[in-house]
């Protein structure tokens, strides 16, 4: 135990560098050569997972911008690297070492360049005040300070090491959030943009966080988010504005730029799901690489997901799952499932558009689910039918169900068509235009009005004024 302790004390006092931010000491347990070099490392599988968006004009724009603002930043010794990842998410995160990501589904609700600076800005300042690798460096120590506790006092102790370990991890926090806020704040402003650039900002995400908490409650899921630190609206949040104050008081504001139309720059864009996912429009599912089609039920949503489509009922009551996998042996429909799945009752061949496939109900832990596989040339596409828990309504909704796996084609001419994905189009507005009008025609697949709003920053009832320019889907 006193070797452990004595190691612990060690890398206590050797482990302290200087905040690029602060200039006071802090607990870092990796050089900025391994900060980088882990960076690196991460970003491969980052894109790996994640590809880059293929828009090599808009790439080279955020880097521009990116570029202009890190030579402001604590740490301009590093050189910044900014992606643009092809998804739908709405959110954006550093790496150690300079890799930052913005998502296209973050960039799609952001109104102006200055919003986009903020963002970016934001990002940087997490890199400079080094706060992925203090909570990397805490999580080692803790490990340690874990593996030392258990040794000597049992494995009950070190999972309480354990637990405050995981704490460390699981975000920023409030007040990690609110110096990148600083720190970004001060670097748009020295830049030459407004301060209120970070404000505005912080406002599209909050925006996006109360939409994300009603749409979750009707799903019955928790809510997602990119900036969930504000419990009240950020306008109205003290300590943000007296960041802002200090900020445009006591820093030299850059001067004037030349801003780009970011409406011209995102027009064209790819919104909501990419080609390579497949396309939702209203109640049907396009998908071209895997020459797919599928609808539900008018009211039910999509929900398309990286590893797996969800139809969900109108009050998140039900869901069938579709999975993919590939076929491995030659055998039935029938042969397979009652192979892979059990206590199978009331099964059924199926023949839908000339595929084969074969259905049942069966029972999971007391709750009944309705199964169905279908085969479609070397690979088996799989529908899982479920109720929420706690609910016993199965039979109102297996019609629905059915319905839906009923429904499974290849692409016509028009699916083909369809299966483009959705892309941002300019619009200006016009006498007589609403919210509630132009959704009508919008092919955006799920609450087109609210999300016509979020995208132009008028969530949740703000009018259209004529004359302005605005997104639009199509």
């Amino acid at each position: 135990m006193k070797k452990n302790l004595l190691l612990i004390l060690y890398l206590l006092i050797t482990g302290c560098s200087v905040n690029p931010v602060t200039g006071k000491q802090d607990f870092v347990m990796i050089s900025e050569n391994q900060e980088v070099a882990m960076g690196k490392r991460y970003h491969s599988q980052i894109l790996q997972q994640t590809p880059a968006y293929e828009d090599a004009v808009l790439q080279a724009y955020v880097q521009k911008i990116g570029d202009s603002l890190s030579a402001k930043s604590h740490r301009p010794n590093l050189y910044y690297r900014f992606t643009v990842l092809d998804s739908p998410d709405i959110n954006a995160f550093a790496l150690p070492g300079g890799y930052i990501y913005i998502y296209r589904g973050l960039m799609a609700y952001l109104s102006s360049e200055e919003e986009l600076a903020a963002v970016l800005g934001h990002e940087i300042g997490h890199v400079t005040a080094r706060h992925s690798v203090r909570q990397y460096s805490q999580s080692q120590l803790l490990g340690i300070l874990s593996t030392a506790i258990e040794r000597n006092q049992g494995k009950s102790a070190g999972n309480i090491a354990n637990l405050a370990s995981g704490a460390l991890l699981s975000g920023y926090g409030r007040e990690m959030e609110l110096e990148a806020d600083d720190l970004g704040t001060q670097y748009i402003f020295q830049d030459g943009y407004s301060a209120d650039g970070m404000l505005k900002l912080l406002s599209v995400t909050k925006d996006q966080e109360v939409y994300s908490k009603a749409l979750a409650e009707k799903r019955g899921q928790e809510p997602r988010s990119y900036h969930g630190v504000f419990a009240s609206h950020p306008t109205n949040d003290k300590r943000l504005q007296k960041i802002l104050d200090e900020v445009t008081s006591s820093y030299p504001k850059g001067s004037r730029k030349v801003i780009s139309n970011y409406l011209n720059k995102i027009e064209g864009m790819v919104y909501g799901d990419s080609e390579k996912s497949g396309v939702r429009r209203g109640n049907e599912f396009f998908h071209s690489e895997l020459d797919l089609y599928l609808s539900s039920p008018f009211d039910w949503e999509i929900i398309n997901k990286p590893q797996s489509l969800v139809f969900t009922s109108p009050k998140g009551e039900a869901f069938l799952q579709v999975n993919l996998e590939d076929l491995n042996f030659r055998e039935s429909p029938r042969s397979y499932m009652e192979r892979v799945a059990s206590n199978l009752y009331q099964g059924k061949e199926l023949k839908i558009n000339g595929f084969k496939g074969f259905t049942a109900l069966s029972k999971r832990s007391g709750r009944i689910v309705r199964l169905a596989i279908i085969y479609k040339q070397n690979q088996i596409y799989q529908f899982i039918g479920y109720l929420k828990e706690g609910l016993n309504s199965f039979e109102e909704f297996d019609n629905s169900f059915l319905e839906i796996i009923k429904s499974f084609n290849q692409l016509d001419e028009r699916g083909k068509e369809l299966s483009k994905p959705l892309r941002i189009k300019e619009y200006v507005v016009q006498e007589g235009d609403s919210y509630k009008h132009l959704a009508k025609k919008s092919s955006i697949p799920f609450n087109p009005e609210e999300q016509l709003r979020l995208l132009n920053g008028d969530y949740p009832d703000n009018p259209l004024k004529v004359g302005k320019s605005i997104k639009i889907i199509n």
